[in-house]
């Protein structure tokens, strides 16, 4: 298994410091020097035209209308984890890098718990494997869906926030296979995006540009968990979607380092058991807006 056109401009806004990674990658990253970025209110078209390559069914094109929120413009360092919840549970050790090898269980326990460190109401209320998120609470979260698409397109409508394709010099995943190779497969190394590096790897949280919203790493790195149950798209205009009322997948949002070009699409959609844990998958950070 596996959406998108913006209509306002973003407003950066900054949140408080809370702490910095030891790893020097020529900038510290932290909840706080890297910030939560104010996402305002906004319509969006969130899915994918039938005309975009590589589509799938479940990227029908809808209207999509959000309030403000915050989000993170990097997804959660391992150094970040361990200092919340004591351990580091990735497969590939680096202070700033991605935390992975996390369900969503995992991080809905983070953000729990980074909320009630900073004296913050947690959003989740779980009650063994049933998680309720109180929308009013002003603790962190994760991000739902729509949100995570709308950050991630940053005002565009093309299949990436970079435009028609991407370049493995600028996106971590798995290189050898760029976007629409299939169309080229005698004539690869003639593509206007041609194979790259394939680093087997993830990299530093804030590796290559970000988006025109200050997002990094919306594209590739490691696949991210989303609130929502996956299932199918409400039809019509949607006021601040959160997903499926029934199913037990969860999104995820992305793709990592080990995928190919046509999964970190910003319409593609994934459905992972809540529960799994893999070395591609990590998470980023939200927040209600004020």
């Amino acid at each position: 298994m596996k959406y998108a056109k913006s209509v306002i401009v973003s407003l950066l806004i900054f949140f408080p410091v809370f702490f910095s990674s030891g790893q020097d990658t020529g900038r510290q990253i932290s909840f706080n020097q890297g910030d939560l970025i104010l996402v305002p209110e906004g319509e969006f078209l969130m899915g994918s035209p039938e005309s975009e390559l590589w589509r799938e069914t479940d990227e029908v094109l809808h209207r999509v209308r959000l309030d403000s929120f915050y989000l993170s413009p990097y997804e959660v360092t391992q150094e970040e984890y361990e200092r919340i919840l004591g351990e580091n549970p990735s497969h590939f050790r680096g202070a700033n890098l991605p935390v992975e090898n996390v369900s969503w269980y995992d991080a809905v326990e983070f953000c729990n718990a980074l909320s009630r460190k900073f004296h913050l109401q947690p959003a989740y209320r779980i009650q063994g494997k049933e998680v309720f998120w109180d929308r009013d609470a002003d603790g962190y979260r994760l991000p739902t869906e729509a949100e995570w698409e709308y950050a991630c397109r940053a005002g565009t409508d093309t299949p990436f926030y970079q435009g028609d394709a991407v370049a493995a010099e600028d996106v971590n995943y798995f290189g050898y296979y760029p976007y629409t190779v299939e169309d080229h497969y005698f004539s690869r190394y003639q593509m206007e995006t041609p194979p790259g590096v394939y680093r087997e790897t993830t990299v530093p949280v804030d590796s290559f540009e970000p988006n025109a919203w200050g997002f990094y790493n919306m594209h590739g790195n490691v696949s991210e968990w989303c609130f929502d149950l996956y299932g199918e798209y409400e039809t019509g205009n949607v006021q601040n979607p959160s997903g499926s009322s029934k199913g037990v997948l969860r999104v995820t949002r992305g793709g990592g380092w080990n995928d190919f070009a046509k999964h970190l699409r910003s319409a593609y959609r994934s459905a992972t058991p809540p529960g799994d844990r893999f070395y591609s998958r990590g998470f980023r950070l939200a927040r209600k807006a004020e």
